[in-house]
């Protein structure tokens, strides 16, 4: 059995945000179903004890110093980097001339369009000499080709569910405490491809759509939800409303678009960002103009059947194609270039 470890930001510390849900828990989860050993490593936490409570130089340089003689003491098979930028690209090199047959992936659920992701650019750019694989949360093949190089591929990561941690059934109830979930921040995003205030979107959708019970966190003085009071509430909202800072980007989302579905609930979705290349009209919700939006938002909340129905669907579609299990082991298998068992659309693969 291949022995991997899994370096991420696992947040056992701060207990902020809607961690339970987030990447590095469920590809660990998703690589152990798929038969690997998977050891966590927490590097944020293991650098603020390192730094007497902070993420310092002193923490930084005592975290690096760590992993590799944490790797000395478990030899593992491969390293998983996921927005750990606190770990330094020579840290990786010396690793791997410890281990000279030892593969290393880094993967990033973010978007990577230059001029407003420049950080998240720059993280994984930087590493690219030491790493095998790139995996990131964009299908876009022009933006995934600037991680790509000779004997190292670039490769889509869809966003994915685990039927152990999201399980909420919003679609077996007519009557839920919420019609519509959005958890945002104060300002403009992207809504049919232009930049709007999201309150102002909000206040619309309300005027037109009479009596429309809203779930906001993060917006409208709405508190931000953490922990299992946002996997709570994900279960109690009938539709959930996935509005990235830009929409216009091929088969990118927030993973609150995978959290929603994955709990039942009808996602609305811009066409623009292509995921009607993976969902079908049956399964998802999809519009191109405010209108359109508008209308369809009033339509389902006012026929529950019809909601249920899709949303059913999508909750399907989303835990067997887009499930831990099929996900990590393709991930899995690209990484020690096993022969991958199923072809399956989102299966976005940039080599050079």
């Amino acid at each position: 059995m291949k022995k991997i470890i899994h370096v991420s930001n696992f947040n056992l510390l701060r207990l902020k945000g809607c961690f339970q849900v987030g990447f590095p828990f469920k590809i660990s989860n998703g690589l152990i179903r798929a038969g690997y050993s998977v050891l966590n490593y927490p590097d944020r936490d293991l650098c603020r004890m390192f730094g007497f409570g902070h993420m310092n130089f002193i923490g930084q340089n005592r975290l690096n110093k760590h992993l590799i003689n944490y790797c000395k003491m478990t030899e593992p098979d491969a390293i998983v980097i996921g927005h750990a930028d606190l770990i330094r690209t020579d840290t990786l090199l010396e690793i791997k001339k410890l281990f000279p047959q030892l593969k290393i992936m880094q993967w990033s659920c973010d978007w990577i369009m230059p001029g407003y992701a420049e950080r998240n650019i720059k993280a994984l750019t930087s590493r690219l000499e030491a790493v095998d694989l790139t995996m990131v949360t964009t299908g876009d093949k022009k933006l995934l080709q600037q991680f790509s190089r000779q004997g190292k591929a670039a490769g889509y990561l869809p966003n994915i569910a685990d039927d152990s941690i999201e399980t909420g059934r919003a679609f077996e109830t007519e009557t839920l405490p919420y019609d519509i979930m959005l958890c945002a921040n104060t300002g403009k995003r992207q809504f049919c491809g232009t930049d709007e205030e999201v309150d102002k979107i909000i206040d619309e959708a309300s005027r037109r759509v009479p009596g429309l019970k809203w779930k906001l966190a993060g917006i409208k003085n709405a508190p931000a939800l953490n922990g299992y009071a946002y996997i709570r509430a994900l279960g109690e909202s009938a539709m959930g409303f996935n509005l990235s800072r830009l929409n216009d980007i091929y088969l990118y989302s927030s993973d609150r678009m995978v959290h929603g579905m994955a709990n039942g609930q009808l996602a609305l979705l811009d066409k623009r960002n292509g995921f009607q290349d993976l969902f079908t009209e049956n399964e998802a919700v999809f519009y191109d103009t405010p209108e359109e939006f508008y209308d369809k938002l009033a339509f389902y909340k006012n026929n529950p059947q019809a909601r249920m129905k899709i949303a059913a669907a999508g909750h399907q579609k989303i835990h067997q194609e887009y499930g831990i299990t099929p996900v990590c082991r393709y991930m899995a298998d690209l990484l020690f270039e096993n022969k991958t068992e199923t072809s399956r659309p989102w299966q976005i693969l940039i080599k050079d």
